[in-house]
């Protein structure tokens, strides 16, 4: 029998709670609670107009353990006065107790956390795994573009050593083994919508790419629907990395190299394209409300409604560029727009 790796989560943290010093300190309050009230509510009931019924009982405890006092309700009679007696310093040991052990919890969660050694809660996040100093170069670059297209997106880096000083606080670190399926799954691998997956810092070039490949395997074997973006170091690599199931990659050295062969005809080409990537004007949208219609009636519509440059159309694995005026939109198409 397989029991599903989120049950298997429930689980684990069902029995963690029940072990806690919190569960036992909760149960203990509420046996003082409630049966410290029947008590009083049987030895004043018929003699206190205050205890005419249990709720009042369950009340005048919950005053008396938490020290407020308001007076509204007191023992009319020596022995509730006696049972008084007991119940308050059980009960405010009891509450002291309960209120020692959250503190302590939630002291634990907090160094836990960061020390990357907790598990995420979080779900259709972003996560950035591989080298650190690419990895900073990559989560400033996203928390730039959020800030200029007004999104929000959690962004969570997985890495071996410890947090990186320079690393944004708003940015989530879990501190493990990117090859480790445990370590992988605490970072909600399994729940992520994006991937990023970066070379490590191997002076083996062949070997960065061969671990990135690994990666992109388990990733896409823990999460079938997550978009996975990698970076390989050789452009030979490229093809294994999107057989391994990656989709999208990109081949640093090649794209650099064909930015400098063009800078050395078009003067500037190479500035002018980085400026316009690095300022978040480049986009992709859906042509879903475009279908059927020509490529050059789509521009000037972008243009007119919401000053939005096309420039070309995304099908399938397909990018076409400044395609043909009669060049017709068809349903999953996207547009390469200009901001």
């Amino acid at each position: 029998m397989v029991i599903p790796i989120t049950v298997l989560r429930i689980l684990r943290r069902v029995r963690r709670i029940a072990r806690s010093l919190i569960f036992y300190s909760l149960i203990l309050f509420l046996v003082v609670l409630f049966v410290g009230a029947l008590i009083m509510y049987l030895i004043e009931h018929g003699k206190n107009p205050g205890f005419n019924n249990y709720f009042n009982a369950v009340w005048f405890v919950v005053e008396t353990i938490t020290t407020v006092g308001y007076g509204d309700i007191v023992p009319n009679t020596y022995l509730g006065k006696l049972a008084d007696m007991v119940i308050m310093p059980v009960g405010i040991a009891v509450i002291s107790l309960l209120t020692a052990s959250i503190a302590t919890e939630l002291t634990n969660i907090a160094i836990t956390r960061s020390m990357g050694h907790h598990m995420t809660s979080k779900g259709g996040h972003v996560i950035i795994i591989g080298d650190v100093d690419r990895a900073l170069r990559v989560i400033n670059v996203i928390i730039e573009l959020m800030r200029a297209r007004g999104k929000i997106i959690d962004i969570l880096y997985i890495g071996s050593g410890e947090r990186p000083p320079s690393l944004p606080t708003d940015v989530e670190f879990i501190r493990g083994d990117p090859f480790n399926t445990k370590d992988l799954l605490r970072a909600g691998v399994d729940r992520a919508s994006t991937v990023v997956v970066l070379p490590f810092n191997d002076a083996d070039a062949k070997a960065a790419d061969a671990k990135v490949v690994l990666l992109i395997m388990s990733i896409r074997k823990l999460n079938s629907n997550t978009y996975i973006i990698a970076e390989v170091l050789n452009e030979s690599d490229r093809e294994y990395a999107l057989r391994a199931g990656a989709n999208s990659v990109i081949s640093l050295g090649s794209f650099t190299t064909v930015l400098m062969a063009n800078e050395v005809f078009n003067h500037g080409l190479s500035s002018a394209l980085i400026s316009i990537i690095n300022s978040g004007n480049l986009d992709l949208i859906s042509a879903d409300e475009y279908i059927g219609r020509r490529f050059m009636d789509v521009v000037q519509t972008l243009k007119m409604k919401l000053n939005y440059l096309a420039i070309g159309v995304v099908r399938g694995n397909e990018v076409i560029l400044n395609p043909v005026n009669d060049f017709i939109i068809q349903s999953g198409d996207s547009l390469i727009i200009i901001k």
